[in-house]
């Protein structure tokens, strides 16, 4: 069996002996990753999507947290962390939520078996494998309907939202372990934990309350590696250890919506012309008249620390940088997207890395084209991996799918943007004889400060190319 476990929003730096000492311990005994990357956005649902397909958002379409379809909703924006509405924007498009085949799709056709689990919303885990090749359960339902009976009889009921983090990822440890595992016998398994990405945003990085909860998902994950091995016997466990984003203090708060309503865009905002998701602005009807202005006016704001303009819109914002350039740009892309400027300020608990953010409610988020909120942790252990090994070669979340196809012979779909990871599995490439190259795209734009450069850095290897970050100063 081959094991994909996501701990939300973990930093690389957040993993040590002190803190996780049984996922240290492990992970070095096997390949540990030194420089993968999230997905931009840096935000859960976008990167779930790219774990399901391996592909950018550009090519899935999942390409904010939130999003705006005008064909289901003409009037507001919708969260991806409701499953039911992604359904019912796919319907109302007349297409797919994901574009590409996914990783549940390719596994069925090869005669493979998939199931998922995760503990946060019930669209993130969804998202791992929309078209239910398999059982997909969430603390709170399941898909199809015969898995919430079957779940139902075996584990207990399922949990209601009062329910606390740790006891939803208990539930969802426990359910793989008593029924997904013994009942559909997964050739991959896929568990997604929303900590500590639940706690790290309302307490904080390296708050006491954050480091207590990497200390039970320690102590939890050494529970369940062990009673699942032990369940998978002399065919072995092939682990994949993940997070899907890293994360930043907010320094402060800035809400985008104000800015603009105080730059003179105050009716379009309010007819709806304007509309903001997470790390988006839907700019349309007579608004579109200004798309210019709008542009303009976000080059010159402190708070915008990266700035990209729908590719098909260049000629009416010549010099601006595409979203092409952070691998974005679909059907579904809003005419701008944006992420908050950062800096490597500290916070209380010494922890470096800060961000501006529209967030009233939390103390620490991502979504930005920050390092510290790309670069996202990824190791891999057990069966058919290399021992004793540090890659310091670039990697990424949209790696992850082609590799676990490698694993199992079979083939990746030509729709995957992500490459197999070799230098992680027995008889691959020495990650020490890779070539990387690194390389950087740049925007200049004037302002009535002066002007402003944009700059989007690159790793790349084996010509895959990997954001590193944008910086906008």
């Amino acid at each position: 069996m081959i094991l994909l476990i996501v701990w939300d929003g973990l930093r690389p730096d957040m993993l040590s002996p002190e803190n996780t000492p049984f996922v240290w311990e492990v992970a070095h005994r096997g390949v540990v990753c030194q420089a993968g990357h999230s997905v931009f956005p840096t935000s859960t649902r976008v990167n779930s999507a790219s774990l399901a397909t391996g592909c950018y958002p550009g090519r899935h379409g999942i390409v904010d947290n939130a999003l705006y379809v005008p064909v289901y909703d003409s009037l507001e924006s919708f969260s991806c962390g409701h499953w039911g509405a992604l359904e019912m924007m796919a319907r109302a498009e007349g297409r797919r939520v994901l574009d590409p085949p996914t990783l549940g799709e390719v596994l069925r056709s090869a005669g493979k078996r998939m199931a998922c689990a995760g503990s946060g919303s019930q669209g993130t885990i969804h998202l791992a494998d929309p078209t239910t090749t398999g059982p997909v359960v969430n603390w709170s339902t399941a898909w199809p309907t015969v898995t919430r009976e079957e779940i139902t009889r075996c584990c207990g009921p399922f949990l209601g939202p009062e329910s606390t983090p740790s006891e939803r990822y208990r539930f969802i440890l426990r359910t793989a372990l008593d029924y997904l595992v013994p009942e559909h016998n997964p050739d991959v398994l896929t568990i997604w934990l929303a900590e500590p990405d639940t706690t790290q945003h309302k307490r904080g990085l390296g708050s006491p309350e954050s480091m207590a909860v990497l200390a039970q998902l320690d102590l939890q994950l050494d529970y369940f590696l062990h009673s699942l091995a032990n369940r998978c016997g002399r065919d072995g466990l092939t682990c994949l250890f993940l997070s899907d984003h890293g994360y930043s203090t907010i320094s402060a708060p800035k809400d985008p919506e104000q800015a603009l309503a105080a730059a003179g865009f105050e009716e379009f905002l309010d007819a709806g012309d304007i509309i903001r998701t997470p790390n988006s602005l839907y700019i349309r009807r007579r608004a579109r008249e200004r798309l210019r202005d709008v542009v303009r006016f976000l080059e010159g704001e402190p708070w915008i620390g990266a700035l990209l303009v729908r590719d098909d819109l260049l000629d009416v914002c010549p010099g601006a940088m595409p979203q092409s350039a952070a691998f974005g740009g679909h059907r579904r892309s809003a005419e701008i997207m944006f992420g908050y400027q950062w800096s490597d300020a500290e916070n209380i608990h010494g922890v470096p890395g800060s961000v501006f953010s529209a967030s009233k409610r939390n103390v620490a988020t991502h979504g930005s084209a920050s390092p510290y909120d790309i670069h996202n942790c990824l190791a891999a252990w057990g069966r058919g991996i290399k021992r004793g090994v540090i890659s310091r070669v670039p990697c990424g979340y949209v790696d992850v799918a082609p590799t676990v196809l490698h694993l199992l012979g079979i083939d990746p779909p030509a729709s995957m943007d992500g490459r197999a990871l070799t230098e992680l599995i027995e008889g691959g490439p020495d990650p020490d004889s890779m070539t990387v190259s690194h390389h950087t795209r740049e925007t200049v734009h004037g302002t009535g400060a002066g002007a402003r450069r944009q700059v989007a850095l690159y790793s790349e290897v084996e010509g895959h190319r990997y954001l590193d970050r944008v910086t906008f100063g």
